[in-house]
């Protein structure tokens, strides 16, 4: 028995689930990716380039993973971006997110009964995710997103069902989905905290025997990656402060609702109600109230997991954009920059908890209605709340799986600062068939030159490849055919002068987003 149906009967359910959900995604991945949707912001290119670079490169290996982002992600789409169509569509990573939404469905579904042990919270929860066309577009595209709701939603079904039943394989599989967790994005890491305080708490038998187990293996990733980082780049915390990390980019920017706390919960509430829908956001709170209101004595500790869940996702935004460690625009939010986008799609883990507070309250609402129909008004509640979305981040109804802020960022961060390095990537295409060899850059710059030109990733020495960097960071060695640079990089500030003087220029390109960015080619014979 599972929430009083019988196997058989939740066996169906869970089929019902998985085929509703693949169909819905599919069709929408297929879709998009014939409308070139899925593959077009700078980090989803990025993903997948990291999961191409572990093999296809000068130096192959786990050091191509780099210091900033989590590696799970790219360690699952490594298999993938090994066939060439796929990579170069970006497919690899998409398809990852094609099943991080099925699981996700499944999850949201099998938690919903588990908590209630009614199917209408379930399906109600599974809906709220399958029908909203930001998700599924999101779902869709190969960041790191989807993988990370994905985890949360299986730690909290495991953990209710630990908390209901205290089965050890329950908890080694709400484990897993820790340590997962905390390698796809660094949420996880204050998931994984907020989980091993729960845990004593919400255990009845065995406490200090699962408290440690799970202690365990939640601070197991953090610590694994952290050697990597010291094995690797000589720091264990070079992820929290080297180039290309939150903190390196707060550094040179404060965000606007930086050093005040009521603003930063304002504007990811903001966010997550653009990800999730705005009436949806307002009944997953009223969810999250009557969960409080009507528990019964007997049965708290599956809510407190919930709850602490949600809070913990929320909290940890709110920190971060309080400390100006991230930043999160939307257009209509800046006075002197009203269509600036950045980083809308964070408020899509909130999706991971949200619809199941929703769930409820609708339940509770359908269930109160039969004996009070004035009950029926709580359904009508979120037409009369204020809309948190400025004006101008909506879009028309129409226009929210195709033309939403997810896209409308990725296409805005191409417009204005990605053209110089195409332009420069497609001269170094047309030339690299008469004049071959190896191509010297960062690996900001490879990402997009190898997703415009699909030139392969073992031609490039960047900082990944640590001996030939340093080497020709002293001294551009003959067998670098080509560079490219832009003025104030690395590389510019050891070579730039030499460079001028030494190599051809091919091409140069700028905006007002960039300095001007060089293709020189190296006139020197290898020997």
């Amino acid at each position: 028995m599972y929430g009083g149906y019988s196997r058989i009967e939740i066996m169906r359910q869970k089929a019902s689930i998985i085929a509703i959900s693949a169909v819905i995604i599919v069709n929408a991945f297929l879709y998009l990716l014939y409308r070139d949707q899925t593959f077009v912001h700078i980090d989803a290119i990025a993903h997948v380039n990291k999961a191409r670079g572990l093999f296809d490169n000068i130096e192959p290996g786990l050091r191509q993973l780099g210091t900033v982002w989590l590696p799970l992600p790219h360690i699952l789409m490594a298999p993938l971006a090994a066939i060439d169509p796929l990579w170069r569509s970006g497919a690899a990573g998409s398809l990852l997110s094609v099943v991080c939404f099925i699981g996700t469905a499944l999850f949201l579904f099998m938690t919903g009964v588990e908590w209630t042990g009614s199917y209408i919270v379930g399906w109600f929860a599974f809906l709220f995710l399958a029908f909203n066309p930001h998700l599924i577009y999101l779902f869709t595209t190969p960041e790191n997103e989807p993988l990370m709701i994905l985890c949360i939603a299986g730690l909290f079904y495991y953990l209710l069902r630990w908390v209901r039943r205290e089965r050890w394989k329950d908890l080694a599989l709400a484990a897993l989905f820790t340590f997962a967790g905390t390698w796809t994005r660094y949420e996880g890491w204050a998931i994984a905290a907020a989980s091993i305080v729960l845990m004593p708490v919400v255990t009845r038998k065995h406490r200090a025997a699962s408290s440690i187990i799970f202690a365990g293996a939640a601070v197991t990733g953090p610590m694994l990656w952290m050697l990597f980082n010291l094995a690797y780049f000589e720091d264990p915390l070079m992820f929290a402060y080297g180039i290309g990390s939150a903190q390196d980019y707060a550094s040179r920017a404060r965000y606007v609702t930086a050093g005040s706390l009521g603003d930063s919960a304002v504007l990811y509430f903001m966010d997550a109600a653009y990800c999730l829908n705005p009436a949806l956001t307002w009944i997953g709170v009223g969810g999250i109230i009557v969960s409080l209101i009507f528990l019964r004595r007997g049965y708290w500790r599956p809510t407190v997991v919930l709850v602490a869940g949600c809070l913990t996702i929320f909290l940890f935004y709110t920190v971060n954009l309080y400390f100006n460690i991230v930043p999160i625009t939307m257009p209509g939010m800046l006075k002197n920059d009203p269509q600036s986008v950045m980083n809308v799609r964070y408020g899509a883990i909130m999706a991971a908890t949200i619809p199941l507070f929703a769930a409820l309250f609708v339940f509770f609402t359908l269930h109160q209605i039969e004996r009070r129909r004035v009950f029926s008004l709580l359904l009508l509640a979120p037409l009369f709340l204020p809309d948190p979305i400025p004006s101008a981040s909506h879009e028309p109804i129409g226009e929210q799986f195709t033309r939403n802020l997810f896209y409308t960022e990725a296409i805005h961060n191409q417009s204005f600062w990605m053209p110089p390095f195409i332009e420069v990537a497609n001269k170094l295409q047309a030339n690299m068939l008469e004049q071959p060899g190896l191509v010297l850059t960062n690996s900001r710059i490879v990402h997009v030159v190898v997703w415009a030109t699909g030139i392969p990733m073992h031609r490039f020495v960047t900082e990944m490849n640590k001996d030939k960097w340093d080497s020709n960071l002293q001294g551009i060695k003959p067998d670098v055919r080509w560079v490219i640079t832009e003025e104030g990089d690395q590389l510019w500030n050891a070579h730039g002068k030499f460079l001028t003087d030494h190599f051809i220029e091919i091409a140069t390109a700028k905006t007002q987003a960039t300095r001007p960015v060089h293709l020189y080619r190296n006139t020197t014979k290898e020997n």
